[in-house]
C-alpha cells in the first residue's frame, strides 16, 4: 500500500482539504475549521498540512483495511468520548491506530 501526500488544497469555506495519492487513486482528506479550533491546530498552513499528513494517512490506512476508500473530512463531533467531550489530538491518534489494529485483527482471523 502506497499512501502519498500530494498537496494542501485551497482553503474551503468550512476548513481545509488535502489531496493524497493511494495506490494510484486520488482521495481528499479534509478537516473542518471547528475541529482545527477544538484541537488547537491553527495558524500556519504548515501546521495544518502536518495535521492532515499525519491523521489523513491514519484515516486512509483504516479505510484501506476496511476496503472502503473515499473522501473524508475530520469533524470534531465524530470523535466524542463517552462523557461528551471531544477527544484530544493525542486521543485521536490513539483511536485511529486502535481502529486500524482492530480491522487488521478481524481480517487475520477470517
Amino acid at each position: 500500500m502506497e499512501i502519498n501526500f500530494v498537496k494542501l488544497l485551497d482553503k474551503t469555506k468550512d476548513g481545509y482539504d488535502a489531496l493524497f495519492s493511494v495506490n494510484g487513486n486520488r482521495v481528499k482528506i479534509g478537516v473542518s475549521d471547528t475541529a482545527l479550533s477544538v484541537w488547537n491546530v491553527q495558524g500556519s498552513e504548515k501546521t495544518i498540512t502536518g495535521f492532515l499528513k499525519q491523521f489523513g494517512s491514519l484515516k486512509i490506512q483504516w479505510m484501506l483495511a476496511e476496503n472502503l476508500l473515499k473522501d473524508y473530512t475530520f469533524i470534531s463531533d465524530h470523535f466524542k468520548k463517552e462523557d461528551g467531550n471531544i477527544m484530544s489530538v493525542g486521543e485521536l491518534d490513539d483511536y485511529l491506530k486502535e481502529k486500524i489494529i482492530e480491522v487488521e485483527n478481524k481480517l487475520t482471523k477470517v
